[in-house]
């Protein structure tokens, strides 16, 4: 006799043999045992999965000589005639090659003769799906109501390109792929009856490159049969197949979790010397480490996961020491490398490249590993926070609430030398300023227990630096702003009101953190940015109110010790008197001077002029007029500076 394939030799003659299919089955025999079956089926499913065996057996179902039986005898004529492929009433169509509307025609006119023999003609049309659109509306008509004798069984793997009206005609039983497992116990059932020595994992091998696809399997053992000599072993079968070893990849998995770049390489190394293809051996890891994230968060077995119990442990292993993020990382990684090694002609260059950028985390720069450093750097800090604190004790807060302002004392009083303190402490020199501020940082950050508006002043040079060497155009759009106050650990930025767009762009979030980052490493305190407009007070070079300031340097560091929030108001005559008195007793400037322009007010208003009108005696800028002295001058450039952090280079003033 000749010989017989495997997959020809153990195909299923009974419903109860069909391998995986069992909702099919069960529904077909039970319809067989009352005796109302249809007159069209479409069988759907993979490759593989036994839709035209079960329409064999539904042939012999209907024609066997107990039938209509559920249990065909397999031994009358009609059923061994069937199983032979003999039958003249059995008609198979290989719809592929049979697809214009002639060949549909020519089988209207075979249909309305009874059978030769058997009880029932059954028409078997394999990949239904390739019959034309008009061979389609020619058969609709005897699809929908053929003769009593007649049965019709559509098989495809592709039901979708079916037209809707041929589906509505149809008893409709989708067939499913069959899993790993029960794959590899039917084939190790055939091998035991064909005398074939192979490694359970051998078979698993195989049944999992099968994809369920009951046939391929038994291709794939009968090839695998013929290549081994003695025992079949999993090496023999991954050698054959071009397949990846279970082993293999676990240790790649390993080399990975443990950030052995080389190992790693090593693993690829070895898979590329016995000549295993590159491309299958990404799919091989994606699909490994595909297993792992599943039992991460679902809690597969081994069956659902489709490996041996060998294999499971390992991937349990695994699971439980990578984080979920790297692993998806890995997936994608390699779900590139694949994709790329398909189309380039150095495989093994990109896939070793692949291969250390997911060992040596530093080296990726996607968003996925970027989230797993970040994750991983958050649980060591937690950590090391653990072990540092003391039992029981709570941690200090980085920035206290900032206590209320005293009540502002009188002139002359502590309160007062304190704002002079405070002011002269502004308008140090530049270098001595960025030296306190480096200072800062070091103190770290449980030792500071506040802050206040004037350290971010003395310190914002150096911290506008730090932004600059960050981002220069948040640098840019500071120079427009100033810091305003301290609350709790908040930091108001404040700027003019035609700055709105400067404000704007201040408010995004990534330009806010780098301003944070620079605060945190200038002053070792992490402050939250927020942003405000002044609501047209104009505290900016050019405006009336800096014009104001600078004709009255006292008031202005009176306004710059309450934080700006007293409104302003004319001084009292005593507190006029005091101001051009003082000039003069500390030797600043003529007396008489300064008591004219106290009398004027800061915008050269006096009490027998409206404004808008110039003053008595002309405009100039001079010894007639009243000259502002050199210490009220440099006062006022203190005080840009202070608020600014710049400086004054020429003030130019044009004559009324």
């Amino acid at each position: 006799m000749a010989y017989v394939s495997l997959y020809r030799k153990w195909r299923p003659q009974s419903f109860d043999e069909v391998l995986g299919q069992e909702y099919v089955t069960r529904t077909l025999a039970n319809s067989l045992r009352n005796g109302n079956f249809s007159h069209a089926y479409l069988f759907t499913g993979p490759r593989g999965t036994g839709k035209t065996s079960t329409a064999r057996i539904l042939a012999k179902a209907l024609n066997c000589e107990e039938g209509p039986t559920p249990n065909p005898c397999n031994r009358c004529t009609p059923c061994r005639e069937i199983t032979e492929g003999t039958s003249v009433d059995v008609v198979e169509i290989d719809a592929a090659s049979n697809r214009g509307i002639d060949d549909i025609r020519d089988l209207r006119e075979r249909v309305i003769f009874s059978p030769a023999s058997a009880r029932i003609k059954v028409y078997i049309l394999d990949e239904a799906h390739m019959l034309t659109k008009e061979a389609f509306n020619a058969f609709l008509k005897t699809l929908e109501e053929p003769p009593q004798h007649v049965v019709f069984v559509l098989a495809t793997t592709e039901p979708h390109k079916l037209p809707q009206t041929i589906l509505s005609r149809c008893q409709r039983y989708d067939f499913r792929g069959v899993s790993a497992g029960r794959l590899a116990e039917h084939l190790a059932a055939v091998s035991e009856r064909e005398g074939i020595r192979i490694a359970d994992k051998a078979l698993h091998l195989i049944a999992r490159r099968a994809k369920g696809s009951a046939r391929d399997a038994l291709v794939l053992l009968e090839q695998v049969m013929s290549y081994g000599e003695g025992e079949v072993g999993e090496a023999d079968v991954a050698g054959f197949l071009g397949m990846v070893e279970d082993e293999l990849l676990v240790e790649l998995g390993d080399r990975l979790a443990a950030g052995d770049a080389g190992g790693a390489v090593a693993v690829v190394e070895r898979a590329y010397e016995e000549g295993k293809d590159l491309a299958q051996f990404a799919r091989g890891a994606r699909e490994h480490f595909r297993r792992v994230l599943i039992l991460q968060h679902a809690g597969f077995t081994s069956e659902e996961l489709e490996v041996d119990e060998g294999a499971y442990a390992d991937i349990r292993r695994q699971a439980e020491s990578l984080p979920s993020a790297r692993v998806l990382h890995f997936i994608a990684a390699l779900a590139e490398a694949e994709r790329e090694i398909r189309s380039d002609s150095s495989p093994r260059l990109l896939l070793e490249s692949a291969i250390v950028g997911m060992a040596v985390e530093g080296l990726d720069p996607t968003p996925t590993a970027l989230s797993a450093r970040v994750e991983r750097l958050e649980g060591q800090l937690e950590r090391i926070a653990r072990r540092g604190a003391a039992p029981g004790a709570e941690p200090a807060r980085l920035v206290e609430e900032r206590p209320r302002e005293a009540p502002r004392a009188e002139k002359g009083s502590a309160g007062d030398v304190a704002r002079k303190d405070e002011v002269a402490a502004a308008v140090r020199p530049p270098g001595e300023n960025i030296e306190e501020a480096t200072k800062a940082p070091a103190l770290g950050r449980t030792a500071r227990a506040s802050l206040d508006i004037a350290e971010v002043k003395r310190a914002w040079p150096q911290i506008r630096e730090r932004v600059k060497e960050k981002k220069i155009t948040v640098h840019a759009l500071l120079l427009e702003g100033r810091p305003l106050e301290v609350k709790g650990e908040e930091l108001l930025l404040s700027f003019p009101p035609e700055r709105t767009f400067h404000r704007g762009e201040m408010e995004k979030d990534v330009n806010k953190a780098v301003l944070e980052d620079a605060i945190e490493e200038v002053l070792g305190v992490r402050l939250k940015v927020d942003t405000s407009l002044e609501a047209g007070t104009g505290r900016y070079p050019g405006s009336a109110e800096a014009k104001r300031e600078r004709a009255d340097p006292e008031r202005a560091r009176e306004s710059t010790a309450e934080g700006r929030e007293a409104p302003a108001r004319e001084p009292e005559a005593g507190e006029r008197d005091r101001r051009q008195d003082k000039p003069a007793a500390e030797g600043r400037g003529p007396g008489p001077e300064a008591a004219a322009m106290a009398e004027r007010g800061p915008s050269g208003v006096g009490p027998d002029r409206e404004p808008g009108k110039p003053a008595k005696g002309g405009g100039k800028r001079g010894a007639e007029a009243g000259v502002v002295s050199e210490g009220h001058e440099a006062s006022g450039a203190k005080l840009v500076k202070d608020i600014f952090g710049a400086e004054v280079i020429e003030e130019i003033t044009l004559g009324e």
